[in-house]
């Protein structure tokens, strides 16, 4: 009898970046998107579109309810809110909408959702108003800890940042936590107390966000004005957007090159009042309405030219060699 060798040869190291749900591999936009929430189909739906408002598409396509998307830094992924089975959670789907997969295996109550600049991992809320905290957890939901007290986290662009609203019954204030010291800071506190959506702009110099006229009410924080803002990092440099007194403009979005903004805006028209999203420029002049359809908000703009890309690296391909014996 006869003995054979075949030689073989396996790589470890790709297996968990290319192990994908139902696909191979998910693509990014190749031009620039906006991704938002509609409810222009009579629920709230993640839509995309160009950032001159045209090709508005409907990706969810779901009876449920969901909003809060967020493109993964890379743009194959969009991260976001869904009661499609049960409580509101995390669940992540591909650029194209397919590929829906649910983040956490258990649990529920999970919103506001922000992508770590490497792709690697992701913070959100969980908890009722006033009473939630910030988490950070793996992209995977497999790990998962607690940050601090607070909502509407936004994750600095160099990653050793979340600016975020540290919340009370009597405020809410700008802050950020420091990941390297594990330390918050809060930043105005003296010139306003009530603030929401704070936002890292992309060189991550300065952060937009919203002084409202708030309160908590039943449990929720409320208010029927609302002002755009950026401030420099240390505090410095407070720029008002938006100049209108009766404006609610809220839930801001940077463009990649820092010099727009995206952000949601109320509109009054006779037996109708909805949400829109307006882009402007950081002075607010140029202003050009982008949606016009149901209510619209929570945008994020993605450009494939500033994307940092999360793809497989040479140097993590390990190869293996062995050797198989066939009897004859």
């Amino acid at each position: 009898m006869k003995s054979r060798y075949i030689f073989i040869f396996y790589c470890v190291g790709l297996a968990l970046v290319f192990t994908h749900v139902g696909r191979a591999w998910a693509e990014s936009p190749a031009t620039t998107k906006i991704v938002f929430m509609s409810s222009r189909d009579g629920n709230s739906e993640i839509y995309t579109m160009n950032p001159d408002g045209k090709k508005q598409v409907n990706l969810s396509r779901n009876a449920a309810e969901e909003w809060d998307p967020v493109w993964s830094p890379n743009g194959e992924q969009i991260l976001f809110v869904s009661n499609r089975d049960g409580p509101y959670d995390l669940y992540v789907m591909d650029a194209d909408g397919r590929g829906v997969r649910k983040v956490f295996k258990s649990g529920g109550n999970r919103t506001h959702p922000t992508w770590a600049p490497d792709g690697k991992k992701i913070a959100y809320v969980q908890g009722k108003e006033p009473n939630q905290a910030i988490y950070i957890a793996t992209r995977d939901g497999r790990f998962a800890r607690k940050l601090t007290d607070g909502f509407m986290p936004s994750w600095s662009p160099d990653g050793h940042e979340i600016a975020f609203v540290s919340g009370g019954v009597q405020h809410a204030r700008l802050s950020i936590f420091d990941l390297r010291t594990h330390t918050p800071e809060t930043l105005l506190q003296n010139r306003m107390p009530w603030v929401v959506y704070p936002t890292w702009s992309p060189h991550g110099d300065k952060i937009a966000f919203s002084e409202i006229d708030g309160a908590f009410h039943q449990g929720f924080l409320q208010w029927t004005r609302a002002q755009l803002y950026t401030v420099n990092r240390d505090g410095t440099g407070l720029h008002r957007i938006i100049k209108d007194e009766k404006a609610v403009a809220t839930e801001s979005t940077w463009s990649p090159d820092s010099d727009q903004l995206i952000h949601t805006d109320f509109v009054i028209r006779p037996n109708q009042f909805s949400m829109q999203l307006f882009k402007t420029d950081i002075h607010g002049r140029n202003s050009v309405q982008l949606t016009h359809e149901g209510d619209n908000n929570k945008a994020d703009w993605f450009d494939p030219t500033f994307a940092y890309s999360v793809q497989p690296q040479p140097h993590l391909l390990t190869t293996t060699w062995g050797k198989i014996k066939i009897q004859d």
